[in-house]
């Protein structure tokens, strides 16, 4: 018996896989031809008026760091995937800062993955007094803010605006260079950048 005026209600778990009343299924391969079916039949369904317009995106992620102390550093050298970055000494983490945008958005909404991705980074290295040191920390189970979990064991996505821990290499007035790879970045929507950058201006 139950004591008291608010009553427990017993239920089972369920599971879409199991207890749906229709399969469940969400792949790319399967969404995407139904899709593109129904957008065929927009102009023959009566008051259906589907915009027209599409996003407008752009490639460039505007990769730039944020240091712990505020400042914000642009790269020194940009050749294809790699970046290089000058820092200033006490530098003991970063922010890898650029555009984002949702798969979902700048694909097609049959694309199931609403995660702002900004860019996926690889290796990348810490050249302080002629000695180079490997950053790990986003490869690793556990990862700093602002990295998406991933199987990948090569390389991660950031949100846009994700933590680098450096440790203390960069200390005694030592200044370094970090690099890295950018393995993929991008397409982003224009307007999604533009929003983000109004409300910074506001806030």
């Amino acid at each position: 018996s139950q004591e008291g005026t608010v009553v427990r209600l017993g239920g089972q778990k369920r599971t879409w896989a199991e207890h749906a009343g229709a399969p469940l299924c969400v792949e790319r391969s399967f969404v995407e031809p139904l899709f593109r079916a129904l957008e065929l039949r927009e102009n023959c369904v009566a008051g259906c008026h589907a915009p027209t317009e599409k996003s407008e995106t752009i490639l460039d992620p505007d990769l730039h760091l944020v240091t712990d102390t505020g400042a914000t550093i642009r790269s020194m050298r940009h050749k294809g995937q790699q970046y290089s970055f000058m820092l200033p000494p006490e530098t003991k983490s970063v922010r890898l800062v650029s555009r984002a945008s949702r798969p979902a958005d700048v694909i097609g909404p049959f694309v199931d993955d609403r995660r702002s991705m900004g860019v996926a980074v690889a290796d990348v290295h810490l050249l302080c007094a002629k000695q180079t040191h490997a950053i790990t920390s986003h490869l690793q189970a556990e990862k700093p803010e602002g990295w998406h979990e991933t199987d990948w064991t090569d390389c991660a996505w950031t949100n846009g605006n994700a933590v680098l821990p450096l440790g203390e290499s960069l200390t005694d007035g030592k200044m370094g260079i970090l690099s890295m790879t950018i393995r993929a970045a991008g397409p982003y929507c224009v307007q999604a950048r533009q929003v983000e950058e109004t409300k910074v201006r506001s806030a």
